[in-house]
């Protein structure tokens, strides 16, 4: 930490920007590009998120000391963390899925140094008709990709997420047919399919051009200390002792049934997790379309908008919305509320917060996630100044055909700014 901090000082014209360059930092937009490279976003393009470039001029802004903890309680594939490692700032990512910790991982752990997996030996072939990959892909190709990720098991940390997420790439390519015209929504075999087969000798060569190409891509890595711890938990209980954070920079899952264990099955079945037989994990994320049969309902915590958007989807003419998707809209709310008490919890007086949400709709309802996010920091005692806000040209709406049929008003992405109050 002592070294991380001197190195810090260096920088600090450019760390702690006078008011010309915030005001110019702030004209940049946290959409990611359609291609992006910053940051390697496009080693595993995660969905949504914000820029690398955005993130480092943001955490630019917000951070005041050299020793200021970064947290991103959904730090997706490691954009916030990544960020803060490139200033040298210790950080905390925190996710559930972890599809995307091993691809944090990767992007903060990882050197072009690191040593490819050869191809393995083969082992006794297999019957693996209960494998998740089976989903998609023959035993010939499952037993083959069991090669490697059994490899993968015994090597060397960065040897490992490097052939992880080639193995997560190359899986995804192949399997691209499976895949419709909403990117989160992955299709598996049907009874009048067959399944997708490939020569070993065919999937090896795959696999170690990949790892080629990532150990390239890592070469133009941002360089920093290693001063960044990435959890697998919720958001909803943070594994962080109380008033031990300054700096928030997240974006949470937003409120569009994006589902987001369906989105990655291909990536859990490569980690051995079949969401079709285990649900455990796809129920516990934040914005699952799965209601857990425990659920519990916090209406006193919610504010006005949150309130009224309950019922405005309780009293709403089309089938289900007084059921299945009331139990949505609540559940998604109570995790929300919950996960912002638990990082007020975890946040010091004064900390600064970052949040960047996206208004989307219910039907012909619409949803203001970015009010619904500040009347929960004020009730938790953290000051909102007034949103930045975005047109969104395209959403998940756009593409469902059902969803088209309401009529809706163009929607925007919020940039939320709020300090935490206390002395």
């Amino acid at each position: 930490m002592a070294q991380a901090s001197k190195h810090l000082g260096a920088q600090q014209a450019t760390l702690f920007p006078d008011p010309v360059t915030h005001t110019a930092s702030r004209r940049l937009s946290p959409k990611r590009p359609r291609v992006e490279t910053a940051g390697l976003a496009d080693v595993f393009p995660y969905y949504a998120g914000f820029s690398f470039e955005w993130a480092v001029s943001r955490l630019q802004t917000q951070v005041q000391t050299p020793a200021d903890v970064v947290l991103d309680p959904w730090n997706g594939s490691g954009t916030t963390t990544l960020a803060a490692r490139s200033l040298d700032l210790p950080a905390v990512g925190i996710d559930l899925n972890p599809i995307a910790n091993v691809v944090a991982g990767l992007r903060l752990q990882v050197t072009p140094a690191a040593t490819p997996l050869s191809p393995p030996g083969a082992r006794r072939a297999k019957k693996v008709s209960t494998d998740p990959l089976s989903s998609w892909l023959s035993s010939r190709a499952v037993n083959r990709l069991r090669d490697w990720t059994e490899a993968a098991d015994q090597a060397d940390p960065a040897t490992s997420a490097l052939a992880r997420v080639a193995l997560f790439r190359i899986v995804r390519r192949i399997t691209k047919s499976f895949e419709g015209t909403n990117p989160t929504w992955v299709r598996r075999v049907s009874a009048d399919q067959s399944q997708l087969d490939y020569l070993p000798r065919d999937l090896d060569e795959l696999l170690v051009e990949d790892q080629r190409f990532i150990l390239d891509r890592l070469a133009e890595a941002p360089t920093g200390q290693n001063l960044v711890a990435l959890l697998t938990a919720s958001s909803s209980a943070l594994p962080l002792r109380d008033s031990s954070i300054d700096v928030i920079l997240t974006s949470p899952p937003y409120l569009t049934r994006i589902d987001y264990a369906v989105a990655y099955a291909r990536e859990l079945a490569i980690l051995g997790v079949d969401i079709a037989s285990d649900r455990t994990l796809r129920s516990s994320l934040m914005g699952t379309t799965l209601i857990r049969a425990a659920s519990g309902h916090a209406a006193s915590r919610y504010g006005p908008l949150a309130t009224q958007l309950v019922s405005d989807v309780a009293s709403h003419k089309s089938k289900a919305s007084s059921g299945y998707y009331l139990k949505q809209v609540r559940q998604y709310l109570d995790d929300l509320y919950v996960s912002f008490e638990e990082i007020s919890r975890v946040a010091k007086p004064g900390a600064r917060m970052t949040m960047v949400v996206q208004d989307s709709y219910y039907k012909d309802i619409p949803i203001n996630l970015a009010g619904i996010c500040m009347e929960a920091g004020h009730r938790l005692g953290w000051h909102c100044s007034e949103p930045e806000q975005l047109e969104v040209s395209r959403t998940l709406t756009t593409l469902n055909k059902a969803a088209r049929a309401y009529p809706k008003e163009k929607v925007v992405e919020s940039v939320l700014t709020m300090r935490k109050l206390g002395s």
